[in-house]
């Protein structure tokens, strides 16, 4: 059993989304605290004419914040704006009216959370690309009580994980406790997140940018195939 964690970002780029392809379980890591300032969670970056360009969620800014799944969405013009710019800088693209219709009907969805939301669109987009037969679990949602990044092993002990796929980012290596998995006979297995460039629009190719510009640019099949 194959297992991947991950906070539930907004539209993320295609690393994420291949470890949901490498991954029967994914789970929504939602029950951990939101991370306060510039976070992928609100904030995803596209392409314009004039660059990388970032599209934000605003969130209510607490002190103190909560978790993902406690922190709400704020209403305004915000959906319109992304929606719009998306409209602007990918006007070419013959699979934007699916791509924008996903997230429209999303955002009227009117989902209790920012994970909630992100998780739904992901969901969506992983369909649309052709990313099946995977397992979706929410953390928030889990029997467990732990919270933090001390739920992780809990989590994939829950649902009998033999490997368990992770990246190597700075905050996921600072929790790994390589003896613990060890001893819980959980292999840890690390993505690969080198891509190959696509054709892109507006200049010279940018990579780590949002998986929809890769969508936008070369279609879902294509972009199924950069990801696998």
């Amino acid at each position: 059993m194959i297992i991947g964690i991950h906070q539930p970002n907004y539209i993320p780029w295609l690393g994420y989304f291949r470890k949901l392809c490498q991954s029967q379980t994914f789970i929504f890591y939602d029950n951990v605290q939101m991370p306060m300032g510039k976070s992928y969670v609100k904030r995803c970056q596209v392409k314009s004419p004039n660059g990388p360009q970032w599209l934000t969620i605003p969130t209510p800014q607490l002190g103190t914040p909560g978790a993902i799944c406690q922190t709400p969405t704020l209403a305004g013009p915000w959906t319109k704006k992304h929606l719009g710019s998306l409209r602007n800088w990918y006007s070419k693209s013959p699979w934007l009216d699916s791509v924008c219709t996903i997230i429209e009907e999303e955002f009227a969805e009117n989902h209790p959370s920012i994970g909630a939301f992100n998780g739904a669109i992901i969901m969506r987009l992983a369909a649309f690309i052709g990313i099946t037969n995977i397992h979706f679990l929410f953390a928030s949602e889990m029997a467990h009580d732990i919270t933090g990044a001390e739920s992780i092993l809990p989590i994939l002990k829950e649902e009998g994980a033999t490997i368990y796929l992770t990246g190597r980012g700075a905050g996921t290596m600072r929790h790994l406790d390589v003896e613990a998995f060890a001893q819980a006979n959980i292999e840890i297995q690390f993505l690969d997140t080198s891509f190959a460039t696509y054709d892109q629009r507006h200049g010279e190719f940018l990579g780590g940018l949002s998986v929809i510009d890769a969508i936008l640019n070369i279609g879902p099949d294509e972009t199924r195939g950069l990801i696998s």
